[in-house]
């Protein structure tokens, strides 16, 4: 061989285990042994990182040990460009090869002389039986860098295991920039590159590398040494001459005189070295026992097929071979070079092959279908916004990586201050509506290679909230909140998902119901409403007094009263005489509040019978209008009134006013005048708002008036001014 790497026996590279193995955290050969925290081709024991996928051994296992021939292949276990325990992983890949041994045939075998350095769209494969040392079964590939950046060392670790291990072994691994394929129908490779079937390196006149093209590395395995390898690259016959042996080399290796190229081609494959004229570029071991029989080397979690046993979950002695390279050492790391983008795909497949012997040029005789390897990243990440709302006022902006594990870096527009980030920058912290730019590229180091503008929203569409009281029976509160029909209005972010209520008054009353019941507490109550999508919230609040509910009963009290003279005497019915212990009468001018003027006992408080009726004489009425009402408190302390009803004293017209209904939505006000009269009648809210006014006359005597509809669950104010003065006022319940 031209050139002989003097390679480490194995070690631990860029967190890598080269131990002839493929267990994480474990080395099992090389000057260091035993457990040490390593990446490995895989992580049976459950502990360190394993390269490769595994994701479908247990379907691989069933049908290897059955003793199927097949192949499949298996791709890395991140996502490309992952940042994993400080380091970059690149790309992996696995092939699993068919087998020729016994009476199996390998459909993957060179059928016609094929040689590195030949055009590969004239190779032929087919169907054919190969030595077992040369008949591939497994094969791995790994590229990292020592690091985060993509100025770190740049590493890549492969693996071979053949069917045999009893004799010398020759590989090839073939890192093609340009695609290749091989149709296993037709038998025939297709290669993408255009210089004699593959793709050349270029350089300017400093020796810097300007194109970066296909590599080789040819590896001869002597059981018991390290792999000798040779790394050649593809130039033309031109450049080959114009840098070596002259004024002009590369800038960082150099050419050592070997060169080989096909009949009739200006392109061929040139072996490369330090400029110290070394290879010292890395490490490389097998699984070499001094007692073969005592190996107990683990294969991949689905097995492996061997010379002596068949299918097996061990790897024979010196089956498994495997190198670790520094690239960058090398000299063909892209970013070395000013010329070129540190972040370019190197390589876009790989073809490992075997050969018949220790010469570069020897036939070569099995191969494994070339494997997708170190393509191009794409920056196909998808985006999950976030909308700020009034109980989410920081939110956060997630990209979710596909197929590579990118860097990204963000800018606002109108936004708000990025807050903080994840490590990567996947992951943004927002405070403030509006729009984000993300520019995404594979690393730390990397032109962005896509820039995506994210628009975060605001939701702050607040409720409807309304408070309105009513009185349950004669001494509960019936609250009403609101309101879910305004509330439920379109906004870009949908209609209505609900509302909250929280409920706060006197005496310490709190409800989350809408409509809540309480004791007859007075004071001012408030509401507060939330929106259920977004947080937001809207208040009212209702200002409750015991003078807003006169409390008419039907089936109660019923007043009457007549003006006799200076004085006016009061008349009422009780229906329920045996409840109620005694009467308290009241008294207003229809301005200021009720007052008591005096008090009835019932005698017949607790007795069986129904009814009774009772008088009382005010002997000092006001001047003009006099309102009564009659509070009866019952024998188990409740209270309730009678209607009130209005009579005038000294020169009104009006000899009695007075409320009556039998149906609460048709309210009549009765009004009996000695002469006849012009009046206004008026309705106020309880905050003094005047709602509505109407012009009314009476004739002599008994008049009616229907009381405008009212607002269900609403309390009102009424009154009736004759001679501009207040004749009747009374807060009517609806």
């Amino acid at each position: 061989m031209a050139s002989q790497a003097q390679l480490n026996n194995g070690g631990l590279y860029a967190g890598f285990g080269v131990d002839g193995d493929i267990r994480a955290n474990w080395l099992k050969y090389g000057l260091v042994t035993g457990n040490v925290i390593s990446d490995d081709w895989f992580a049976p024991s459950g502990f360190g990182n394993n390269v490769i996928d595994t994701t479908n051994w247990a379907a691989y296992k069933a049908s290897l040990s059955a003793g199927n021939n097949t192949t499949f292949t298996e791709r890395m276990s991140k996502l490309l460009y992952a940042k994993v325990s400080g380091k970059l992983w690149l790309d992996a890949a696995y092939g699993r090869d068919y087998c020729a041994a016994a009476n199996l045939k390998d459909s993957t075998v060179f059928t016609m002389a094929a040689k590195n350095g030949d055009n590969p769209n004239v190779w032929t494969g087919g169907i054919s039986s190969v030595p077992s040392k040369n008949d591939l079964v497994d094969a791995y590939a790994h590229m990292r860098r020592d690091g985060l950046s993509v100025y770190d060392s740049l590493w890549f670790f492969t693996g071979i295991a053949a069917y045999g291990n009893a004799a010398n072994s020759y590989y090839d691994v073939e890192l093609y920039k340009n695609t290749i394929s091989y149709n296993s129908t037709l038998g025939i490779f297709t290669s993408a590159g255009t210089a004699w079937g593959h793709t050349e390196w270029l350089f300017d006149a400093s020796g810097n590398v300007t194109q970066t093209g296909d590599m080789i590395i040819a590896c001869t395995f002597l059981p018991g040494s390290p792999p000798i390898i040779d790394v050649r690259l593809w130039v033309s016959q031109s450049t080959f001459s114009t840098y070596f042996g002259g004024a002009l080399t590369p800038k960082y290796f150099n050419f050592n005189g070997t060169y080989n190229t096909a009949a009739g081609s200006t392109y061929g494959y040139a072996s490369v070295v330090s400029k110290a004229g070394t290879t010292a570029w890395g490490a490389g071991i097998s699984n070499y026992s001094g007692v073969p029989a005592n190996d107990t080397t683990t294969d991949a979690p689905w097995g492996t097929t061997n010379s002596s046993s068949g299918w097996s979950p061990y790897y024979q002695a010196t089956q498994f071979i495997e190198v670790g390279l520094n690239l960058t050492r090398i000299g063909v790391d892209p970013a070395l070079y000013a010329t070129l983008n540190p972040c370019q795909s190197m390589f876009s497949d790989i073809l490992f092959a075997s050969r018949s012997s220790a010469s570069f040029t020897a036939d070569l005789k099995d191969f494994m279908a070339p494997l997708t390897f170190l393509r191009p990243p794409v920056m196909d990440f998808g985006v999950n916004p976030d909308t700020l709302r009034c109980n989410h006022t920081a939110g956060t902006i997630t990209l979710t990586n596909n197929s590579t594990a990118g860097y990204y870096t963000w800018k606002t527009i109108n936004g708000g201050t990025i807050t903080g980030a994840n490590g990567d920058s996947s992951q943004l912290n927002v405070s403030k509506a509006g729009s984000y730019i993300v520019s995404a590229s594979p690393a730390l180091g990397c032109p962005a290679t896509k820039v995506d503008t994210i628009v975060v929203p605001i939701d702050t569409f607040p409720p409807v909230a309304s408070a309105n009281v009513g009185m349950l029976g004669s001494s509960l509160l019936q609250f009403y909140g609101g309101d879910t029909a305004k509330s439920d209005y379109s906004t870009p972010f949908g209609k209505s998902h609900g509302l909250l209520w929280n409920w706060t008054g006197p005496g310490s009353f709190t409800s989350t119901v809408q409509n809540p019941i309480n004791d007859t507490v007075w004071g001012t109550y408030h509401l507060t409403v939330t929106e259920k999508r977004n947080g937001c919230t809207d208040t009212a609040s209702v200002n409750v007094l015991s003078s807003m509910f006169a409390i008419m009963l039907t089936n109660g009290l019923k007043l009457e009263g007549t003006a006799i003279g200076q004085q006016i005497d009061l008349t009422f019915q009780d229906l329920d005489e045996s409840l109620d212990q005694s009467f308290v009468v009241e008294r207003s001018d229809g301005v200021n509040e009720f007052q008591a003027i005096g008090s009835v006992f019932n005698p017949h408080a607790g007795g069986t019978d129904v009814a009774g009726s009772f008088s009382f004489m005010d002997q000092h009425p006001l001047n003009g209008t006099n309102l009564y009402r009659v509070k009866a408190v019952t024998t188990s302390g409740a209270t309730y009134y009678s209607p009130t009803i209005t009579i005038g004293a000294g020169k009104s017209p009006l000899s009695a006013i007075y409320l009556a209904t039998n149906n609460p939505e048709n309210l009549m006000l009765f009004v009996n005048t000695a002469t006849a009269c012009d009046g206004v009648l008026v309705k106020y809210s309880v905050s003094g708002q005047l709602l509505e006014k109407q012009n009314v006359s009476f004739g002599e005597g008994v008049n009616t008036l229907s009381l405008p509809h009212p607002v269900k669950h609403a309390v009102e104010v009424m009154a009736l001014l004759i001679n501009g003065r207040v004749a009747w006022c009374q807060k009517v319940l609806y």
